[in-house]
């Protein structure tokens, strides 16, 4: 629970709080859970504050600073935040910003353009999840899926080759040998196959987005967001986005065209429905008219899910500006103390060396 003291100042007047902020520097506000909901907080310094759980239900944090908040579990939504500073800010799943205002939403954080800083998802998930940052887990998982639905397209480019071909047996090899197949039993053995894989590549897409969530560098993101895959990779062009949609629609749907090899079209067209059973009917597989309408549904339930994952990838994923300076430097000092202790190393070699010589 936030402290009242603490949340009484703040509603009292964003100057006054400042002012108190000021003279007490290394204090951390504590505004857990507090209600905030459309209260006026232009400019406020909640740097580091402890806002988990908080309220800020269109709340006016313009030019705030939120830099070091813990937003995890906050209800920011519809929230008007142009110009905060988010740099180093934490948030989790939990924390919502529908209808937020004056910032980017990214796959792992929301990010404000106008301070160059990102409030990212922390690092540490729960404890119950295998989740983490971890970007080489992510290429894995999207590899996997990308492989998997390549060869669901290869059995769609079959049936393709069937429509338009319309040979009356295909052989396909396997282990032992061939297996020859009419078109009506291909679409059926198909049909069942596509569900299985389109199933696997809709659980390695979201382990990768779940896993995107996480993700906190520049050299993460540049890894993720350049994988070669229309289905993860980010459009920012608005043409390019409509694009990428429509390819992404059907490179995604495309088990749907086994519908084609059970339906009598023309019978269809002319309303004979005896005609349009009868062809159904003739299945090749026992009880297959009653297992297909089931698989189909589970396909197309299946397909759905992984058009609304791919829509996710439709974000950025984000890094902190300060941070990442921050990180270079670090990176910076451990290189100049590595450069020190090898020359200290080499003149301790030479030095050896001379005392060998001498000896």
């Amino acid at each position: 629970m936030a402290d009242k003291s603490h949340l009484e100042k703040l509603k009292a007047g964003v100057d006054g709080w400042n002012q108190w902020r000021a003279a007490e520097p290394a204090l951390r506000p504590n505004l857990r859970e507090a209600d905030l909901g459309g209260v006026e907080l232009k400019g406020a310094n909640l740097s580091d504050a402890d806002l988990n759980g908080a309220v800020l239900v269109k709340a006016r944090l313009s030019g705030a600073d939120l830099s070091g908040a813990d937003l995890r579990g906050a209800d920011l939504s519809g929230a008007k935040i142009d110009g905060v500073n988010l740099s180093r800010g934490t948030i989790d799943t939990l924390t919502r910003y529908d209808g937020i205002e004056g910032c980017e939403i990214g796959v792992n954080g929301i990010y404000s353009p106008a301070t160059d800083s990102a409030a990212l998802v922390r690092l540490d998930p729960p404890g119950n999840s295998m989740q983490g940052a971890n970007a080489e887990a992510v290429v894995e998982s999207l590899r996997h899926a990308r492989k998997l639905h390549t060869f669901s397209l290869i059995l769609a480019g079959i049936a393709t080759l069937f429509i338009v071909i319309k040979p009356k047996t295909i052989t396909l090899p396997y282990l032992a040998g061939s297996f020859k197949f009419d078109d009506f039993s291909y679409a059926f053995l198909a049909t069942i196959l596509s569900a299985a894989i389109m199933s696997q590549v809709a659980s390695f897409i979201d382990s990768a987005l779940q896993g995107a969530r996480y993700l906190n560098d520049r050299r993460a993101a540049m890894m993720v967001g350049h994988f070669p895959w229309l289905l993860s990779k980010i459009e920012s062009d608005p043409a390019g986005k409509r694009q990428s949609k429509i390819l992404r629609f059907f490179m995604i749907f495309h088990p749907l065209i086994y519908i084609y090899f059970f339906v009598h079209w023309s019978a269809l067209v002319g309303g004979d429905w005896a005609t349009v059973a009868s062809h159904y009917q003739q299945m090749p597989v026992i009880f297959g008219e009653y297992l297909l309408p089931v698989v189909y549904i589970m396909l197309i339930r299946i397909c759905m899910h992984i058009f609304k994952l791919s829509e996710g990838f439709q974000k950025p994923i984000l890094f902190d500006a300060e941070t990442e300076r921050h990180r270079r430097t670090d990176m910076e000092r451990f290189a100049e103390a590595f450069e020190r202790q090898a020359n200290l190393t080499a003149e301790l070699v030479g030095l050896i060396r001379k005392r060998e010589e001498k000896g």
